[in-house]
């Protein structure tokens, strides 16, 4: 996501919340005079639920590509140290620890999208991000 895409998303957030925020303002105000919530307030707290509860599932969907973006990067770097640990490029045991490092990195980060993707009930099926272990 380029700056420009994140400061407008930030904004709109922004403008969301200053939204909801009055709104439960009001609706405070209505409590405190003892007025009843309306079907216009039922109807109002399901439309924030549901927009509350995209907004989530598109943030989890981010996180998990990240992670595995994240976790494709650390195996080629761990594949990079161990093609010059191969070669005898500089330290090779220094390599062979890095590549080590890097693969623990990849894994963790496979196995923490794993476990979001678990934790929504997403399946492979379903059109969510896939995870796969690496070789």
């Amino acid at each position: 996501m380029d700056p420009q895409d994140a400061g407008t998303q930030a904004a709109e957030r922004a403008e969301s919340a200053g939204t909801r925020t009055r709104e439960i303002a009001d609706r405070l105000t209505r409590l405190a005079t003892d007025r009843r919530s309306d079907g216009t307030d039922v109807r109002l707290a399901q439309e924030h639920a549901e927009e509350a509860r995209r907004r989530a599932e598109e943030s989890l969907r981010r996180a998990l590509a990240g992670h595995e973006r994240a976790a494709r990067s650390h195996e080629r770097a761990a594949q990079v140290h161990e093609e010059a640990a191969r070669r005898g490029i500089g330290d090779a045991a220094e390599h062979e620890r890095l590549a080590a490092a890097h693969r623990r990195d990849a894994w963790a980060d496979l196995d923490e999208a794993a476990q979001d993707r678990a934790r929504a009930g997403w399946t492979d099926g379903d059109g969510s991000p896939t995870t796969g272990r690496m070789s």
